[in-house]
């Protein structure tokens, strides 16, 4: 359904999402006024602490992986919890790491919770994508969370000094697995923007996840 050559890296997140089969909770979606959307306000820039740091500037990204992950290559990695982690196992898999190559060409780094040796583990992807036809406005990529994240919880914050926002949401795949998720993105041009995503199966999203969340820079 999305063929390699069709596929241009502005699109790449959303494909992936799409072939995961992800689905919101059954939270009613937050209410936005005829005026435009209001999301509640972190002042605040997060502030990084500790960790091994990956990414950089082929990446576009530098995030720290807490004590007890590491790094992986989910196109390389045939083990069960990167596979399953990644969500490669199922009937889409292959479709999904192709996909997944074309984005490790853009520099993408992904990273597992190593503690985890069996089941779904928490994980992170962490890269930049072009906006495509939809563009990168802050506002934009809000209202394109929220509409393929239904009931998504958005808060604004800053990276490096530039505008973005923090999505919280849970949601179930095409593999029956569900999961609670965290993601910041932020634009970085009219081109251009830079994220990263943390995903655990739903109830267990590890009390790091904060710290690589503030960990997370633009490279």
């Amino acid at each position: 359904m999305f063929p390699s050559r069709l596929i241009t890296p502005g699109v790449l997140s959303l494909a992936l999402l799409a072939l995961a089969g992800c689905s919101g909770s059954d939270k009613d979606e937050p209410g936005t006024s005829q005026g435009g959307s209001a999301s509640p306000t972190v002042a605040a820039e997060p502030q990084g602490g500790g960790g091994t740091p990956v990414g950089g500037a082929n990446t576009g990204v530098t995030v720290n992986l807490p004590e007890g992950w590491k790094q992986v290559d989910p196109t390389q990695d045939t083990s069960p919890v990167v596979q399953t982690s990644f969500h490669l196992s199922g009937a889409r898999g292959e479709l999904i790491k192709e996909l997944m190559g074309e984005q490790k060409k853009l520099g993408m780094v992904w990273g597992v919770d190593s503690s985890v040796t069996s089941g779904f583990a928490p994980n992170l992807a962490a890269g930049c994508d072009r906006g495509g036809i939809i563009g990168t406005e802050l506002e934009t990529l809000k209202e394109k969370a929220r509409r393929l994240n239904r009931g998504a919880e958005i808060t604004d914050l800053a990276v490096s000094g530039k505008p973005g926002f923090k999505m919280t949401n849970t949601s179930t795949g095409s593999d029956g697995i569900t999961t609670d998720q965290i993601e910041v993105n932020v634009p970085v041009s009219d081109e251009r923007y830079c994220f990263v995503k943390l995903e655990a199966e739903q109830g267990t999203m590890p009390p790091a996840a904060e710290q690589i969340v503030s960990s997370f820079k633009l490279a």
